[in-house]
């Protein structure tokens, strides 16, 4: 079993805090996603939840012992980011075999078969893979380390959305198979959304939401139906968010209905579906912003 603990985790940079007096307990064999926007703090972050900086104020903990300077736990946290890189001159192959001098639970033979998988050739030199297969070798050593903490810095960006949706396929049923912590930040939380337990929203530094997936599914729905309609039916309910296309109103809602609710707005024909976990993002972010938070 893995906690990995921030306790008011702080990082300043040219004087101004990246991460302010951030706490989370990251929970073992969960999947988390990271999401905020380039200026959240989201990359100081993880750098400090994976010893690659150390913390102005506050302190990380895995297992109740402090992770930073102990080689042991470094051992037991595997980060990969896309500006991750090695010495050109190496191969694929001498890159695996360094990987698994450092991680004892390295999975040689899951790595050659996501590699076959991806056409990922184990002589190619790495200065020679073209930047979508830099970023699937960096993916597949991530999962093959299978490290306790297995973080992500937003992989697979230059990757072609068939082959993103194969590795996070991969993902899951590794994760399944090894169950560990697996923690990613990434742009394209919907691709990822069914395959994540929990979200954590970032602004400004600062942790402002979290969510299991399931509460963002209870928590938040859109109604959709007649502008006048809609109108007339959500009067005193909260709105995070609308969308306007002619006649037809849609909005977001952040409130668990009832049954006597959903048979109402049945009543009237008004749809109710599922917000995508990015839009509650986005309806939360504007919310923050209009507020002058």
């Amino acid at each position: 079993m893995s906690v990995l603990v921030c306790e008011n985790v702080t990082k300043i940079y040219k004087r101004q805090p990246s991460v302010t007096n951030l706490s989370y307990n990251f929970l073992d064999n969960q999947i988390y996603a990271v999401i905020g926007k380039s200026d959240s703090g989201k990359g100081t972050f993880l750098n400090l939840i994976s010893t690659k900086t150390k913390p102005d104020g506050g302190n990380v903990y895995l297992d109740g012992e402090i992770l930073y300077n102990n080689v042991q736990m470094a051992k037991r946290i595997c980060f990969i980011s896309k500006k991750m890189s090695f010495p050109g001159h190496l191969t694929v192959s001498e890159i695996c075999r360094l990987m698994a001098a450092f991680y004892p639970k390295w999975d040689n033979g899951y790595a050659y078969e996501l590699m076959d998988h991806f056409e990922i050739r184990s002589k190619t030199h790495f200065y020679a893979l073209e930047s979508n297969k830099k970023e699937l070798l960096l993916g597949i050593l991530g999962l093959a380390s299978r490290a306790n903490i297995t973080i992500f810095e937003n992989p697979l960006d230059n990757v072609d959305v068939k082959d993103r949706y194969d590795f996070f396929n991969f993902m899951y049923a590794h994760h399944t198979r090894y169950p560990r912590t697996l923690i990613l930040s990434t742009d394209y939380i919907d691709e990822i959304e069914s395959i994540v337990h929990k979200v954590l929203f970032l602004d400004k530094g600062r942790l402002f939401e979290s969510f299991t997936t399931e509460e963002i599914k209870n928590s938040f729905k859109y109604l959709s139906g007649k502008n006048e309609v809609l109108k007339s039916l959500i009067a005193g309910i909260k709105v995070i968010g609308v969308e306007e296309r002619d006649n037809n109103l849609t909005v977001c809602i952040r409130k668990k209905l009832t049954k006597d609710e959903i048979r109402k707005y049945q009543k009237y024909l008004i749809k109710i579906s599922e917000v995508p976990i990015q839009k509650v993002f986005i309806y939360l972010i504007n919310l923050r912003e209009m507020r002058g938070i």
